[in-house]
């Protein structure tokens, strides 16, 4: 028996598995793209330890979902356990240039240990950050647009 959505956008159009990094202890993503009234949304959910070649591996990544016309970046940090605190600003970098060519981002899920580590890096006040992914995909289409930060 499969389970339908109750409503089209929570319809997953396409999810894949992504590795970001080999090493130990490794680090992985899962990319949610979701068909909403708003637009195109991606879930991309982060997983492990983010090391200098996750970090650059995600990267391109994002500049490639920025080239395939995604309206809505949702970068969920909530299973990830360290990230380098030196790749920071190529991590934010990254999004900004999704944000400049695509459109915008919301980081869900940080730990205070890692905003404590995007804080050592001089990132945080670049970051528009939601508690929760699951909570910002529950919420009627552009009701957080306006929302800087909400937690």
């Amino acid at each position: 028996m499969v389970a339908r959505p109750d409503r089209d956008e929570d319809r997953i159009a396409l999810a894949l598995n992504l590795e970001l990094s080999r090493a130990r202890p490794g680090a992985w993503a899962r990319i949610e793209l979701r068909n909403r009234p708003a637009g195109r949304v991606v879930l991309l959910a982060l997983r492990g330890w983010l090391d200098r070649a996750a970090v650059a591996r995600l990267g391109r990544t994002l500049d490639d979902l920025g080239e395939r016309g995604i309206e809505q970046l949702l970068l969920d940090c909530s299973q990830v356990r360290h990230i380098d605190y030196r790749t920071v600003p190529a991590l934010v970098e990254a999004l900004t240039r999704f944000e400049n060519r695509a459109g915008g981002f919301v980081v869900c899920g940080l730990s205070s240990y890692l905003r404590d580590l995007f804080r050592l890096a001089g990132c945080e006040p670049r970051l528009r950050c939601w508690p929760s992914a699951a909570d910002l995909l529950a919420v009627p289409a552009g009701f957080a647009a306006g929302r800087e930060r909400a937690s």
